[in-house]
């Protein structure tokens, strides 16, 4: 199902495309290790649906959900939204995290790119753990800001959020407006790999992290031109150190709490 006459915005719906093909790429093969009729998904935070659609297609026989505020702060997501749910069925539930009470467990939740933006991601862990059923799965992808370095508005991190914001107002401003994407700095929440996995011990939550997605990364940068044009900063040295070998010392222990990007895996 092709779901491009969505989006007006052609540039808009590139970005878009390109993010929902690298969260296919991550989760299809969880998916279908866990295909049943009937199997609960739950996307927080679908943005226009994209990947939620394209998901349903895949796996027709599986029920996926989404979840995501009625006021996102991106207007650009409406009407895809809109159109993309009635069109693959889906059911998307308008309100942020702390306010949905699931109607049933779930067997698989996962986000993308949104654990950084959320308040208090202790509270989104522990939240999501308890919708899952038993022998559930969630899986998170996200931004490790230990690495220090803001892949959003692409600036480097100088220490603390409060004295990265001092240094680059303007920078941040200007991407703000340029992306219509207003209160995407007062949103992050600056989340660190380390603090998640020390928390989950603490929580009793059987929580890993892949640390084979930071390869997968350095891959897209070869695929994905998009991409690698929002990260062109980092792009050159990126795929220089790919191309070497030099990459799979993210991957060492001690090193791996850096790595630009994580996932992580919580069962129950």
């Amino acid at each position: 199902m092709d779901f491009k006459d969505a989006f007006t915005d052609p540039d808009y719906f590139t970005l878009c495309d390109e993010e929902a093909a690298f969260g296919f790429s991550e989760l299809a093969g969880i998916v279908q290790a866990r295909a049943r009729p009937g199997l609960r998904c739950l996307e927080i935070g679908s943005g226009p649906g994209l990947l939620l659609g394209r998901l349903q297609t895949a796996f027709p026989d599986c029920r996926f959900e989404g979840l995501e505020p009625a006021t996102s702060g991106f207007g650009k997501t409406e009407a895809p939204l809109a159109i993309i749910s009635a069109r693959a069925n889906l059911k998307i539930h308008r309100c942020g995290y702390e306010a949905f009470m699931p109607p049933e467990k779930y067997d698989l939740i996962f986000s993308i790119n949104v654990f950084e933006h959320v308040g208090s991601w202790r509270d989104y862990l522990t939240r999501i753990h308890g919708w899952l059923a038993p022998g559930g799965l969630a899986v998170i992808l996200c931004p490790n800001y230990a690495f220090p370095w803001e892949p959003h508005v692409r600036i480097p991190i100088v220490l603390t959020k409060t004295l990265t914001h001092r240094l680059f107002a303007r920078a941040i401003t200007a991407f703000e407006q340029n992306a219509d994407y207003h209160g995407l700095w007062a949103s992050l929440n600056f989340v660190k790999k380390g603090q998640v996995l020390r928390f989950a011990r603490s929580a009793g939550l059987a929580l890993s992290s892949d640390e084979s997605v930071m390869q997968r990364m350095f891959q897209r940068l070869f695929t994905d031109p998009h991409f690698a044009r929002r990260q062109k900063a980092l792009a050159g040295i990126a795929k220089l150190f790919y191309r070497l070998g030099l990459t799979r010392i993210l991957e060492l222990p001690g090193v791996r709490l850096f790595s630009p990007f994580m996932a992580l895996r919580m069962s129950k």
